[in-house]
């Protein structure tokens, strides 16, 4: 059994769940983690149209701290076998997914997306 709630190398996706203007998700792997903080480097996914939906990944990469106690953030662990250069959102059946177009997808759709 782990000893830390996150560990470095995990990839983590984390959303906003009170978010009302621009939507963004920010997808990283763990650097770092200590006092209830995580360091993480990865990229930033935002709606480019709010009447689609649809997710684009800007193209540079970034390094963010991630409050692990922040009551607004959703923040998922995802499968170790997951590239973050990889993923991105599909939409299919009215449902939006975070996937790697292979063998790997996340339902969205549990997080309140229309």
């Amino acid at each position: 059994m782990k000893d830390k709630i996150i560990a470095p190398g995990e990839i983590v996706h984390v959303l906003h769940r009170f978010e009302k203007e621009i939507k963004r998700h920010f997808v990283g792997e763990v650097e770092c983690a200590e006092d209830g903080v995580a360091r993480v480097s990865g990229y930033v996914f935002v709606v480019d149209d709010p009447r689609t939906h649809l997710f684009v990944k800007r193209p540079d990469r970034r390094v963010k701290l991630v409050a692990l106690t922040d009551g607004e953030l959703l923040i998922n662990v995802l499968p170790p076998s997951v590239k973050i250069e990889e993923l991105r959102y599909e939409t299919k059946n009215h449902r939006l997914y975070l996937t790697n177009g292979k063998d790997w997808e996340m339902d969205l759709k549990e997080f309140g997306w229309n």
